[in-house]
């Protein structure tokens, strides 16, 4: 009777745990041009909350590679990302920070390291109210605290209408660099 106690358990930890190890699926993709050979693998697991990403392109030309590897983290309030890119050169920068969910939309915060090596504060804001009426908010800021950057949109709805309005504005001699990549999904 105690032996199959024992194995009556065993079986039930067995079957637990292949699930859990089932939910992580990794996807890979290639691509083999003339001039341009590319690989990425994208890796979800749904019961951790984790989706990592990594990509790497190499010119067949040159030899040359630049990379990427990007990971997005589910937590308890929102979740948050990490995200390094590497050049051809071997140039890196990155990308770190948390959204945080509120009862009307989002905020995030962050931090970005460019291949000059600057440091970049970053922050935005989502909001919507229910009643087709929203608004968005971003900025960058340099190590001083000076806004380098900023976005503002607000979108209102009332009778059948809908009015947008966009503001923004920029430091001379800034230009932010472009998003190239999206988060891991």
């Amino acid at each position: 009777m105690h032996t199959t106690r024992l194995m009556l358990a065993a079986m039930a930890a067995l079957a637990l745990a292949v699930p859990a190890a089932a939910q992580e699926k990794t996807r890979t993709k290639t691509f083999e041009g003339p001039n341009v050979a590319a690989t990425q693998t994208v890796t979800v697991n749904k019961d951790t909350g984790t989706a990592t990403r990594d990509r790497e392109v190499t010119n067949l030309n040159t030899g040359n590679t630049a990379s990427s590897g990007a990971v997005r983290q589910r937590t308890e309030t929102g979740s948050t990302i990490g995200v390094v890119q590497t050049g051809p050169q071997g140039r890196s920068r990155s990308l770190e920070g948390e959204r945080t969910r509120t009862e009307t939309g989002s905020t995030f915060t962050g931090t970005a390291t460019g291949r000059r090596g600057e440091n970049l504060g970053l922050s935005g804001s989502r909001s919507r109210d229910g009643q087709g009426n929203s608004a968005a908010s971003q900025s960058i800021t340099n190590s001083d605290g000076d806004v380098l950057a900023a976005r503002n949109r607000t979108t209102t709805r009332a009778d059948g209408q809908v009015s947008r309005n966009v503001t923004r504005t920029r430091a001379e001699g800034f230009n932010p660099p472009r998003a190239r990549s999206r988060r891991p999904r």
